[in-house]
């Protein structure tokens, strides 16, 4: 079936406000744009609920087959098709379809409304309300292939040949005699083609399966990422009834304890990072540009791989991980019958999960970044309550019901094992039962637990659980595992555990990329004014994000993201960052989702000067030599990845220089800036397509008289676009009180982003100023949606 984009021109209104209708473009997430409220939980970052409602018409042809593809709608999600009530959909992440054909009106305006019913408190982290991915309309003829309905898969690859499966299933409205004619292309170029006879059955799906031979082929790989494209053609009595593409990489995975994890019969380490799915004040907001630009982000810092925490991901996403040669942990669930936020995923689990699973790995599973299915992320009934070992076989089984050339895998957190309140004991004996029963719990006896819940998977996902991978393997010699979730703090031992260990195959960081909601997660403070008693709780209003990540809410490095990179790549250039003299000998404090509280910056007040300070450098050298101002101030042997030196705070320079083998190799130097005088703007490409879909992304900077980046206290900035829309600017701020729809903002760390888009072809010029400081400007140019 061929696939129609319809996301442009709906009508929308918010139902709980009364709003009235306005035009928008898919995606769409509504939420952002309410007023925050102290009353409503932090996990969501404070934001409210609402029912939307969105309406598009459209005009079909008779004799035609068609099928609605909605990508994600948060949540409950009804769809109503010229007044018939054709679906609902709880789910809020995984996609599905909707059956049309039997009520469409040729030729004559089609009424399509899709309302969102999200519920309050369902969420661990922002959501997102609405329309906030795609939604597709497929369109095919008597005798066709619906969408996720063949499956292409690699059974044997090497430099010389590929052996590839298709597994199709037809679908057509009376029997007949077709053909198929199954085509590789690259690019242009045709590289096989075969054609096979089917009988199709009327009302039914008619199932069958060929191979083809891909002679030297080019396998996919993060370094490679090359895609191929079938082209698949049914045609019946000569004439062609339907036409798909689907986008695919040729590549063969395994793991075991021995080896590790194979891609194409190479070892590789997966350089991991969590990430949840909104883009900051764009909201949960699927833009195709947008998923690409946080995955090229993380791939240029280091990542190889993202786990899409805690539920499958956009469309987008996925395709651009296969572009871009991002692997991915594609995870099902967040909780199964227990749940976690009082109205979540639970309330419908039982009625619902084989329908997600389906839709979640039919339409993924072509996706060669997608090495495993995740059936589960922290679910509380790990202590073996609530059927757990059977529902962890009948979630296995059902993915594997639709592809077992993909690993099977859970995001296990066993420290539950020992807090979680067994169904039989009641609320007010479980303190006592804690300390009675649970506080003896030896691992030995953990595992005894966990081990049905362990057995159906391929890998064992552990999260915070470093200390014990020695004592898993030696449990479980023939299990693999990964780290699912790990500290930024204690990355270094975490690492080398994986790197030394086959058994290991990869580390996921907590997170990659900051995100919305969880507020306060990662903060920290000092002796002064700590408020986190070095536990995770979440933050008080204005809080926004969770403040975790090592890039924050606009894709800016902070310091964790330069020290993952060095122990992943060890040939980076030393980067020195400085904790405030103020703090010097501070206690510091924070949640162990925390970094140190440190800026890449050597510009403090004058009355700092002469009083000690500190600075680290994130390296793998043998050793740091340190001068200020020209003068050696020290020199450090670094310490699990890290090469500290105190010394005393003089204006001018501090620079490091690292020595390998007895030569300097590589050396940095941070500056005594002069104040802020000046912004700076800069897109990040010089065109994009003027669609209304595409994204400018253009970072923004406080500078000096020299054009260097001042950290500083927040500034409002405000924006100015000709020849296009405004679509966000914000700061990574996560107690940003701005209002995501004002052209204005406040800097964090001298830095904010702004996004801008277009339906004009033609230059679009981008202003930033602030009272008080120079203002800059910007020109890219929007191009035509052919070019």
């Amino acid at each position: 079936m061929k696939k129609i984009g319809i996301s442009e021109n709906w009508l929308f209104r918010n139902e709980s406000h009364k709003t009235p209708y306005e035009h928008v473009d898919l995606p769409h997430d509504y939420q952002i744009f309410q007023k925050r409220d102290p009353s409503l939980s932090p996990s969501n970052g404070f934001y409210p609920d609402t029912v939307g409602r969105y309406v598009k018409h459209l005009t079909l042809q008779g004799g035609k087959h068609y099928i609605l593809n909605l990508d994600g709608a948060y949540m409950c999600a009804h769809v109503t098709f010229n007044e018939h009530q054709l679906a609902m959909h709880p789910h809020g992440y995984t996609p599905f379809l909707v059956e049309l054909t039997k009520h469409v009106r040729p030729s004559l305006s089609n009424k399509l409304v899709i309302a969102t019913h999200p519920l309050p408190f369902s969420s661990r982290w922002y959501s997102g309300n609405g329309l906030y991915r795609d939604v597709f309309l497929w369109e095919g003829g008597e005798v066709r292939i619906e969408p996720w309905d063949l499956f292409v898969s690699t059974e044997q690859a090497d430099e010389e040949k590929a052996t590839l499966l298709l597994q199709y299933d037809v679908s057509a409205d009376e029997d007949a005699d077709v053909s198929l004619c199954f085509a590789v292309y690259d690019g242009d170029t045709v590289l096989c083609r075969e054609e096979t006879d089917l009988h199709v059955t009327d009302k039914e799906k008619t199932h069958g399966t060929h191979r083809l031979t891909v002679s030297s082929p080019r396998l996919w790989s993060p370094d490679t990422p090359h895609l191929y494209t079938l082209v698949t053609t049914v045609k019946k009595n000569g004439e062609v009834t339907d036409t798909c593409e689907n986008a695919f990489g040729i590549r063969t995975v395994s793991a075991n304890a021995e080896q590790g994890l194979l891609l194409n019969g190479k070892p590789i380490k997966l350089r991991g990072g969590c990430i949840h799915h909104d883009h900051g004040e764009l909201g949960a907001a699927a833009y195709p540009d947008a998923e690409e630009r946080k995955l090229r982000i993380l791939k240029e810092a280091g990542f190889n791989a993202v786990r899409t925490a805690h539920n499958p991901p956009s469309l987008a996403l996925l395709e651009a991980c296969d572009r871009l040669g991002v692997i991915v942990m594609d995870e099902a669930f967040d909780c199964w019958n227990l749940g976690k936020p009082l109205y979540d995923y639970h309330l419908f689990f039982a009625d619902w999960w084989a329908r997600d699973i389906s839709y979640m790995v039919m339409r993924d599973r072509n996706h060669p970044c997608v090495f495993s299915y995740s059936i589960g992320n922290e679910i509380l009934e790990i202590n073996g309550t609530g059927d757990m070992a059977a529902w962890s076989r009948r979630l296995s089984d059902e993915i594997r019901k639709y592809d077992t050339t993909r690993f099977v895998t859970s995001a296990l957190q066993k420290g539950f094992v020992r807090r979680n309140r067994p169904e039989d004991i009641d609320p007010e004996e479980y303190r006592d039962y804690v300390q009675a029963t649970f506080r003896d719990v030896t691992d030995e006896q953990i595992n005894a637990i966990t081990l049905p819940y362990e057995e159906p998977l391929d890998i064992v996902g552990v999260n915070y659980y470093r200390k014990k991978y020695l004592f898993e393997h030696e449990m479980y010699p023939n299990r693999v595992l990964w780290g699912s979730e790990t500290r930024p703090l204690f990355f270094y031992e975490s690492w080398k555990l994986t790197e030394e260990s086959p058994y290991i195959l990869g580390d996921f960081t907590w997170t990659a990329y900051d995100n919305m909601g969880e507020v306060g997660a990662g903060r920290f403070g000092w002796l002064r004014n700590d408020d986190t008693g070095g536990k995770l709780s979440l933050a008080p209003y204005p809080w926004r994000n969770c403040f975790q990540g090592d890039h924050d809410l606009c894709g800016f490095r902070r310091p964790q993201s330069y020290f993952r990179e060095e122990l992943w790549r060890k040939n980076t250039a030393p980067r020195i960052f400085v904790t405030h003299p103020e703090h010097f000998g501070e206690p510091f404090f924070g949640t162990r989702w925390h970094w140190h509280d440190v800026e890449e910056c050597w510009t403090f007040d004058d009355r700092y000067v002469g009083r000690p300070i500190e600075a680290e450098v994130y390296t793998t050298a043998d050793r740091i030599v340190w001068y200020v101002n020209g003068e050696q101030v020290g020199e450090s042997v670094p310490k699990d990845g890290i090469a500290t030196v105190q010394t005393v705070y003089q204006t001018g320079y501090i620079r490091a220089v690292a020595y390998r083998n007895g030569e300097p190799y590589a050396e940095h130097t941070l500056e005594t800036v002069t104040p802020a005088c000046a912004l700076n703007i800069r897109a990040e490409r010089d065109t994009f397509l003027a669609d209304g879909r595409s994204l400018c992304f253009l970072p923004i900077t406080m500078v000096d008289a020299k054009g260097r980046h001042v950290f500083c206290e927040p500034h409002e900035i405000t924006c100015h676009v000709l020849g296009g829309e405004l679509l966000a600017v914000f700061s990574g701020d996560p107690k940003s009180e701005d209002d995501p729809a004002s052209p204005s903002c406040h800097t964090f760390r001298g830095s904010a982003l702004a996004v801008v888009r277009t339906k004009t072809p033609g230059t679009v010029t981008v202003t930033v100023c602030a009272d008080g400081l120079a203002g800059s400007t910007v020109t890219v140019t929007a191009l035509p949606k052919n070019e």
